[in-house]
């Protein structure tokens, strides 16, 4: 059975992705920040708890992405499958975000999965063989108000995924990006907002009321335990596809940006959500 590596498993898809495949069998090294969070993984899945072997990363910090990361390869020998799924959405308009917040941002969404893919690349290129799939979001391929910071990391995801797609298909490494829309786990909950997201003269503060209002009218989730099926599709495929959309909001939204032109398409956003 393939050695699958899932980065942020301690909740949400992470979580989920790595109980459903541990249950078919395969050897899942997951990885976190928080080792507790990581054993109550390993505890949710008993009958196949000797599948999942956590190890601590904080993929923000190079360091740890260096130490672990050589650590697995030194353990495990190579990965087959890596899925990096770590992430978290910074909230709040641009012109009221600090510079530190952003950077912070790309740090783990983009600059972190870029190192570990990076170091997982050379023993799936002398092998011949490996699976890249790159968690995105429906963000990464079109607008929301207040989510700018993490979209625009989303968007740079999804143009490297597509780089990588051509850099490794002559070393037979495919890169697939899963593009969830709304999904019933704490994301949205456990979003960081921007310091100044709540200050009293923001010329945004009303905006945002309603638009938050809007979003939580028409949003419904798609179970967590789909995104972990479709991933489990892109793993097991023996031609990957390049996108993986997930939920019905997801296939609406792309569908209906496919079909309009950016102008009509920005204005029913627009007025949908505001």
């Amino acid at each position: 059975m393939e050695t699958i590596l899932i980065t942020g498993a301690s909740s949400g898809i992470g979580r989920a992705l790595a109980i459903h495949l541990a249950e078919k069998g395969y050897q899942i090294v997951i990885v976190a920040r928080n080792l507790n969070r990581l054993e109550e993984t390993v505890q949710q899945v008993p009958a196949a708890a000797r599948n999942i072997h956590p190890y601590v990363m904080d993929v923000s910090d190079f360091d740890s992405v260096n130490k672990t990361a050589n650590l697995i390869l030194e353990e495990w020998g190579h990965i087959d499958v890596l899925v990096n799924n770590a992430g978290y959405g910074l909230k709040g308009p641009l012109e009221f975000l600090e510079a530190r917040e952003i950077q912070e941002q790309f740090q783990t969404n983009v600059f972190g999965l870029m190192e570990l893919t990076r170091l997982f690349i050379p023993e799936m290129r002398k092998r011949n063989r490996g699976k890249i799939i790159n968690v995105s979001s429906v963000l990464g391929r079109m607008p929301l108000p207040f989510n700018g910071a993490y979209s625009a990391s989303k968007f740079a995801l999804e143009g490297l995924s597509e780089n990588l797609r051509l850099e490794l298909a002559p070393f037979g490494i495919s890169v697939s990006i899963i593009e969830p829309g709304y999904i019933d786990t704490e994301f949205a909950t456990n979003q960081t907002k921007g310091i100044r997201l709540e200050e009293t003269k923001s010329p945004y503060k009303l905006y945002q009321h309603k638009y938050l209002r809007r979003q939580n009218t028409f949003r419904r989730p798609a179970k967590v335990d789909k995104v972990a099926v479709t991933i489990a599709k892109a793993i097991e495929s023996k031609s990957p596809k390049l996108r993986y959309l997930v939920g019905v909001d997801a296939h609406y939204a792309m569908f209906l940006k496919s079909i309009m032109p950016d102008r009509l398409f920005n204005y029913i956003l627009g007025r949908v959500l505001t």
